[in-house]
């Protein structure tokens, strides 16, 4: 019997995953161990080993296409080998056609409900969700949840004749159009322009190149697709945009003690192997600040504020053409050093690829620095679901006044952005002093 290879579910939130490559082909031989596909996540892509020998028979879902953990995505057996779905790999023609019959009762098993057209069809949302990605008209999926409900088994264990696949927006449109994608009969994959044949209207017509196109040397190149990281990042701060009423507050800091601070203890650390950065310092203080405003350490869902037991501060990190944020669990309990160690470890692992998907959830704070490149004020996008995030400006010699002189002072513009829903201006102001007199005033962390 064939073996079903699933869409693995790689940490507690993970809820899908896009496949990004197939390093094998249908009708490749398989060993256990070899790499069998690469999955992309939100957080980081991983290589997945297949657990068992024999034969790539099927690929359920080609590169690119997002599917829910757990589900089935490609079958390994014997050459030959009938799977579900489709004919398995360098399958042969069957010696007799007898067998075709046996799936009949099957199939037989579960018929259709009868339902009225138009008729609520009771279903869970994961069900829904399912039934969609499959392009299965819900109404057709006998239901054996409680009172006639369609759950998520029913929908995977539904067959309504060869399965149609169908790209995202193709049934994304059908849901919303009505069309029962499996009736179209596409000898391929059902696409946009199908779902709008079947409704009676005309594709858009494509538009007419413009006529610099045309001149030598002025094409622009190619499209090309995004990496999987890109389009997280793109599709998480769409998300954050339009999920919180945020706005930026800025205020300057005189950096001058936080620099003494680091200048004294940087010999002595790095003797520990232990490089210590202003960042370093950043978390502490900035952990400590947030035991005092919780309103800002907790998330908002349903209408619910929860406040976080700890400050789990997440630090965002470039790798590649994006970031990635993990974060330091329980940093309000952690010395300077324990911070700063584990602050580096993180960030190796990051940059290497080898981060836990348990080191980049359960985030509850984040610190965005862009000093380092000479930005001296911008608005960071909070990292959903927290409340807040502080950006790092650059610190920069400045005439200021002290005691009634003009003298230098380095000085750095902290940039807090919050969600107003729950953190007002008075709230964000009281923070960010608070974070201030703490960097200006390093002993008051032994209070």
């Amino acid at each position: 019997m064939a073996t079903e290879v699933l869409m693995p579910k790689m940490g507690l939130t993970m809820t899908e995953g896009t496949i990004e490559e197939w390093k094998k082909k249908e009708g490749d031989a398989v060993k256990a161990g070899d790499i069998l596909f690469s999955v992309a996540t939100d957080k980081l892509t991983n290589d997945v080993e297949a657990d068992t020998d024999g034969t790539l028979l099927k690929i359920m879902y080609g590169e690119g296409e997002t599917v829910a953990c757990k589900t089935v995505i490609a079958y390994i057996g014997a050459p030959g080998e009938a799977v579900s779905g489709g004919t398995a790999a360098a399958a042969p023609a069957p010696a007799a056609p007898a067998a075709a019959p046996t799936a009949a009762p099957a199939a037989a098993a579960a018929p259709a409900p009868v339902r009225a057209a138009g008729e609520y069809v009771p279903a869970t949302p994961f069900a829904k969700k399912l039934a969609k990605e499959k392009g299965y008209d819900l109404s057709a999926i006998p239901g054996t949840g409680p009172n006639g409900t369609v759950v998520a088994k029913d929908v995977e264990n539904f067959t309504a004749g060869p399965r149609v696949k169908t790209s995202p927006v193709a049934a994304k449109m059908a849901a919303e159009l009505g069309v029962d994608v499996a009736s179209l009969g596409s000898d391929g994959r059902v696409m946009k322009a199908d779902v709008l044949a079947a409704t009676g209207a005309a594709a858009p017509a494509a538009p007419a190149a413009p006529a610099a196109a045309a001149a030598p040397g002025l094409n622009d190149e190619a499209p090309k697709k995004v990496s999987p990281l890109r389009r997280s990042i793109a599709a998480n701060m769409a998300n954050s945009w339009h999920t919180s009423p945020r706005v930026t507050y800025t205020r300057p800091v005189d950096a001058t003690a936080m620099m003494e601070m680091r200048g004294k203890l940087k010999d002595s650390l790095k003797e520990k192997g232990i490089k210590l950065t202003y960042n370093h310092i950043l978390m502490k203080v900035v952990a400590k600040a947030l035991t005092e405003f919780p309103d800002i350490n907790s998330s908002l869902a349903d209408n619910m504020l929860t406040h976080h037991t700890h400050v789990n501060m997440g630090l965002a990190v470039a790798k590649g053409d994006g970031l990635i944020v993990p974060n330091v669990k329980s940093c309000e309990e952690k010395s300077l050093v324990q911070i700063a160690q584990e602050t580096e470890s993180l960030i190796a692992a990051t940059r290497d690829g080898k981060v836990a998907l348990e080191d980049m959830t359960g985030g509850t704070f984040t610190i965005s620095s862009l000093g380092p490149y000479g930005i001296t004020s911008f608005s960071p996008i909070i990292n959903q679901p927290e409340l807040a995030i502080l950006g790092v400006c650059d610190m920069v010699e400045t005439p200021v006044v002290r005691d009634g002189q003009i003298v230098i002072r380095t000085m750095m513009n902290l940039s807090l952005t919050a969600d107003h829903r729950v953190v007002d201006g008075v709230m964000a102001s009281k923070f960010l002093k608070r974070i201030a007199e703490l960097l200006e005033n390093p002993y008051l962390l032994l209070a």
